[in-house]
């Protein structure tokens, strides 16, 4: 499989894109993440390309729109067209229980508890609902659930519903270890390319939530670079010099958006190799060269309109 982040279109750096990370060939798509619906237009032109793609994989890693905006418009297509299609999303639901004994105080109950669970995650609620519209098939994104040939690596059950707890404890925009809930126990996909390389998509998972990490040689760092975020990774490998990573900031130029300069400046003065960062454009891995696939990853061009060549 072949790795393809999404970038800005057209120049434009101000527009809050989000992220898209795509696995595939000329036979299989994963789909990481859809935060815009024009990432879900260049999914459509790689389908229309590779017409012996029949099914489609989607994972989503959070409920925040720059991650997921894109995820309706691209079902609706696929749907139309007659995909198979497999959503992999946090089905929190299924830990209602758990999250009710994390909050026992006496005074919540359980149906009580799921619905403040989906007013809490409305987008992922939207999306299942509408993936069952249209029958596709909906898988709970646990460790271990398969996707192709990657599976899925984090977070935990436990993880996960104190997330879930907390965020309904507060009522209100709460962090752990620094990220929002919302952010705090994204989903995690470990791939391994057709380079052999191992890579981990991690959204903008909490560092503390990533486990294991040595065993990757491509780490995406969560939040679009943030620096504070990217130096936890780095303190917990045996050795961090010797690995990739990959950077999606694509996320406009808001005071809420993301922003990997700090993360670039200091990677810089510590000497690592630069990440990859769609800052810069498309990021491909590997990239194909003369017709044979090279081992030696370099940044894609600009996206322009869309040429995005698959």
């Amino acid at each position: 499989m072949k790795l393809k982040a999404l970038s800005h279109y057209n120049g434009d750096m101000d527009t809050r894109y989000g992220d898209c990370i795509l696995l595939y060939d000329s036979t299989s798509l994963v789909v990481y993440d859809c935060g815009h619906a024009q990432h879900a237009q260049v999914v459509e032109d790689l389908l229309y390309k590779n017409a012996l793609i029949s099914k489609v994989h989607i994972v989503i890693s959070h409920n925040d729109g720059d991650h997921i905006d894109g995820i309706e418009k691209l079902m609706e297509y696929l749907y139309s067209k007659g995909y198979d299609v497999t959503v992999y999303s946090s089905l929190y639901l299924k830990s209602a229980k758990k999250v009710l004994e994390l909050l026992d105080d006496g005074r919540r109950t359980l149906p009580a508890t799921k619905q403040h669970i989906l007013d809490t995650f409305d987008n992922i609620k939207k999306i299942v609902e509408k993936a069952q519209e249209y029958g596709f098939s909906i898988e709970n994104a646990v460790i271990g659930t398969k996707v192709l040939l990657g599976s899925i690596v984090g977070p935990t059950e436990d993880e996960f519903a104190a997330v879930v707890a907390q965020a309904i404890e507060d009522d209100k925009v709460t962090k752990i270890d620094g990220e929002t809930v919302m952010n705090a126990a994204s989903v995690q996909l470990k791939y391994k390319l057709e380079n052999a390389e191992t890579v981990l998509l991690c959204g903008d998972a909490s560092p503390e939530y990533l486990h294991h990490l040595d065993n990757y040689d491509l780490i995406q760092l969560p939040h679009h670079g943030k620096l504070d975020n990217a130096m936890k990774i780095f303190e917990a490998l045996k050795d961090s010099y010797s690995k990739d990573y990959l950077i999606s900031d694509n996320t406009g130029s808001g005071a809420t958006s993301g922003g990997s300069d700090k993360l670039v400046e200091y990677m810089k003065n510590e000497r690592y190799s630069p990440a990859f960062n769609t800052k810069s454009g498309v990021v491909s891995i590997p990239i194909s060269t003369y017709g044979n696939i090279s081992n030696t990853r370099t940044q894609g061009v600009k996206l322009g309109e869309m040429d995005c060549k698959f």
